[in-house]
């Protein structure tokens, strides 16, 4: 998984940036969405960015 990918353009936010901020306690997609703004702008990545979130929880 490349860190540096942006998962959501409207924010230009990174995985990296949703990893930090599981790693600073978020602990759902909602929480990480709060932290980061990831999806929402125009909420085209919020379905995929569920997905993502979640793997990275797993991970991490």
């Amino acid at each position: 998984m490349d860190e540096n990918q942006v998962v959501c353009g409207c924010y230009n936010v990174k995985v990296q940036d949703m990893i930090q901020a599981i790693k600073k306690g978020a602990r759902s997609f909602e929480e990480v969405q709060k932290v980061t703004k990831a999806g929402t702008g125009c909420g085209g990545c919020v379905e995929s960015n569920k997905v993502l979130v979640n793997e990275l929880l797993a991970k991490y």
